[in-house]
């Protein structure tokens, strides 16, 4: 990308070249996470500096194919890990290779924010106010993130402040670099797909043996070592009689992760995807799934809705068969009952979801509760990184004694009770923004009729319910992140569309007004 001038951002090139660069995007993508992830297993500061610099030529060079380097570090960033694994005896140079694409992120992200200063970004009257957004949300973040590791720990702030912004950082990429240049996702997200599938249904079919051919075993056992040091599954142990006999075990569970179905279904060996995380894989799945559903591929969506079922994510699976419906409801002259139909789905969804919950002691709903009790006593909020799932604050938590008050002691599992609680009347400011991101998608679906924009609607609406009782659905990245990625693309190119259609008419229209010579 060109700061301080350059290309207009604005040349047409025919669709043979759009599809050409999009195979050519996927090919830099690959090689740009392989090498990333290489120069971190070096020497950590080696690969930070090497993986900021091919960032930052990526971004200079070709900004257009930087949504799809994002989402392959995303999806396929671990698989390169796992195959680094026994070669990086220490586990802080182990965790510091997934963080590989957390630098790509904020690498794009900082180039992209000072590109947002150019001249030609002002001009584009559509993308200004989303801009301005950006810039209030970033701000309002990090001054959690400060009071966060001013009160609690640095580190649980880091993990955090990464988790809340990498959304925000997605949606300002993609929707600034398809307000410049021309983006076609459809070849990446495709074959990202068919590949996410392909190694789904072979991890599925043979297990440990598969996962052994790129160390993937040995990546799992790093995780099961740190359980066992942390007591997790001694603690299981004492209260189920379960006995831990092997890697394997690790990995199955039962029907959608619901006690209740244990009886009726055996367990179930749960995929945990090239990206070595079950719920973040369904993710994944769906939302590539309901994407190129939305653009008229039926068959990919169909085999992935197995690895969905098997997998157990309820929140990821609803989006997907809400995609169904929707895609099957929608016309043009029923956008409007379409839309209302995902809305009163999602309510529903949420509203049971609540109610079963609480009547079951669930931990979901257990600590939605005590997000709500906080903001209610504290409405300015804690800081980032105290209390959720990923937090030192949690570790300590007696779930018993949670289960009898019906309460946690810190809001955990809930996106929206965590976000709550830490960073109070700010987290205002973040559900403000998707809903007016889903306001706006409605309105460019009347409008043009677009399907992107359906799909738009369509996730968001549906991941926002699923974070009322999942910390998933906002904080990783292939969720709400992945989301944004490509809602930002999506409201890019109409922009970018409007924009070109106003020079041509400013052009046309200073030729007709012109005295002949």
């Amino acid at each position: 990308m060109s700061i301080a001038g350059g290309h207009t951002g604005f040349e047409t090139g025919g669709v043979r070249s759009l599809r050409s660069d999009a195979l050519f995007h996927l090919f830099i993508a690959l090689l740009a996470v392989v090498a990333s992830v290489s120069a971190f297993a070096v020497w950590t500061p080696f690969g930070v500096a090497a993986t900021f610099l091919l960032t930052l030529v990526l971004s200079v060079a070709s900004p257009g194919c930087i949504p799809v380097v994002i989402a392959c570090s995303f999806l396929y960033q671990n698989l390169v890990v796992a195959w680094f694994t026994p070669f990086v005896p220490d586990h802080n140079t182990f965790d510091a290779l997934r963080g590989a694409n957390f630098v790509i992120l904020m690498t794009a992200f900082g180039i992209f924010l000072a590109a947002s200063f150019q001249y030609r970004v002002r001009t584009l009257t559509e993308l200004r106010p989303w801009l301005l957004f950006s810039f209030a949300l970033c701000a309002t973040v990090s001054f959690y993130f400060a009071l966060g590791a001013v009160h609690g720990g640095p580190k649980d702030a880091v993990i955090y402040f990464r988790n809340t912004l990498t959304p925000l950082a997605c949606f300002h990429i993609a929707i600034l670099a398809a307000s410049l240049y021309p983006i076609d996702l459809r070849k990446a997200i495709f074959w990202l797909c068919v590949g996410a599938i392909a190694y789904g249904y072979l991890e599925q079919i043979f297990r440990m043996d598969f996962l052994s051919l790129f160390h993937g075993d040995l990546y799992v056992q790093r995780g099961l070592k740190a359980q066992i040091e942390s007591g997790i599954w001694e603690k299981r142990l004492r209260e189920t009689g379960f006995v831990l006999r092997g890697l394997e075990d690790t990995m199955m569970t039962t029907f959608f992760n619901i006690k209740l179905l244990s009886e009726l279904f055996p367990p179930i060996f749960r995929n945990g995807g090239p990206n070595f995380h079950p719920i973040s894989y369904a993710y994944g799945l769906s939302i590539m799934s309901a994407w190129l559903l939305f653009r008229g591929r039926w068959v990919v969506p169909i085999v992935a809705l197995p690895l969905l079922l098997v997998i157990g994510s309820k929140g990821a699976t609803f989006m997907l068969l809400v995609a169904f419906g929707a895609q099957l409801m929608f016309r043009p002259s029923r956008a409007e009952l379409t839309l209302m139909t995902v809305v009163v789905l999602a309510v529903v969804w949420t509203v049971v979801a609540i109610v079963f919950g609480a009547t079951h002691g669930d931990y979901h709903v257990l600590g939605l509760i005590a997000g709500v009790r906080e903001f209610l006593h504290n409405p300015f909020g804690q800081g980032l990184g105290i209390g959720g799932n990923l937090s030192s604050t949690s570790l300590n938590l007696d779930w018993d004694r949670a289960q009898g008050e019906g309460v946690a002691s810190i809001p955990v599992e809930s996106a929206i009770g965590v976000m709550l609680y830490q960073m109070g009347v700010g987290s205002i400011v973040f559900f403000g923004f998707l809903v007016a991101l889903a306001m706006s998608a409605r309105r460019q679906l009347i409008a043009t009729g677009d399907p992107d924009f359906l799909f738009a609607f369509v996730a968001i609406v549906t991941i926002t319910s699923n974070a009322v009782l999942q910390e998933e659905a906002f904080f990783s990245p292939l969720a709400l992140g992945f989301c944004l990625l490509l809602v930002g693309v999506s409201f890019g190119t109409r922009w970018r569309a409007l924009a070109l259609a106003r020079g041509t008419h400013a052009r046309h229209g200073t030729a007709t007004t012109q005295p002949p010579r």
